[in-house]
């Protein structure tokens, strides 16, 4: 397993969209920071290093669709190419396929956060002034960024296991932005358009999704109840993902 993963590390690295996908996260990012500065130096900002961390907690939920991303640098449409098929025909057992795959793809994708995340605080702390009470502000973000580490993960495991069930992008990707972008807000609206075991049923179902904990509003820091739900479903949804997946790829006629 280690030399597989050692050799997906390699052939991710050497791909120029992985090349490129990470220096545009990074650049979006430093954008992100001298924009604030400018609108600082402007007047039309007038916030703390603080309040820079803090207003980049909405964009962790971003990190749900750039699972997308950070799985097809690693998969790179296989089944197109017929390298799968390589792979399965060398005796490479799938399983072995399957999660080394899965945990280059988290770690391709965990090291572009950490540089953006690095570039953007980075530039903030150097550029923008840092105040006394800005610590609490520091907390909120890293809190946010806890409970959406999680939930990143099970996004990546749903869009890998797609990857390995579908052969082609369209339902692959309808599958994973359905379930992203479309399954949360459907059944939020029924819990609230409803009444009865129907509506309390799609309210149930709408707190297991991905999206609804960052959707859920403002939770008290460290609040462990909020972060038991992020890890809860966040890791319901990568076991689930992965168990199907495994189980529909060992059975797959690769062609």
């Amino acid at each position: 397993m280690k030399r597989y993963l050692a050799a997906e590390w390699g052939r991710t690295a050497a791909r120029p969209q992985f090349r490129i996908a990470l220096a545009a996260l990074t650049a979006l990012a430093a954008l992100l920071a001298l924009a604030f500065c400018w609108t600082g130096r402007e007047g039309v900002f007038q916030g703390s290093f603080g309040d820079c961390m803090a207003l980049l907690a909405p964009f962790l939920t971003a990190g749900l669709y750039l699972a997308v991303v950070a799985a097809d640098t690693v998969f790179s449409e296989q089944y197109k190419h017929h390298t799968l098929k390589n792979e399965v025909a060398c005796g490479i057992p799938r399983v072995r396929i399957y999660l080394g795959k899965l945990v280059t793809a988290a770690g391709a994708g965990l090291l572009a956060a950490f540089l953006a995340l690095l570039t953007y605080t980075a530039l903030c702390r150097l550029l923008i002034p840092m105040e006394a009470g800005d610590w609490p502000a520091v907390q909120i973000f890293l809190f946010r960024l806890l409970g959406a580490l999680p939930l990143w993960l099970g996004a990546l495991a749903l869009t890998m296991a797609a990857m390995f069930t579908f052969a082609h992008t369209l339902p692959m990707l309808a599958v994973v932005f359905g379930c992203l972008m479309v399954l949360g807000p459907t059944l939020r609206g029924m819990a609230r358009l409803g009444a009865g075991p129907l509506a309390a049923g799609a309210d149930l179902l709408w707190r297991l999704t991905l999206s609804a904990p960052m959707d859920a509003g403002a939770a008290a820091l460290w609040d462990p109840a909020w972060l038991g739900w992020c890890w809860g479903v966040g890791l319901l949804w990568a076991a689930g993902s992965t168990l199907t997946g495994l189980l529909l790829f060992a059975r797959r006629d690769i062609s």
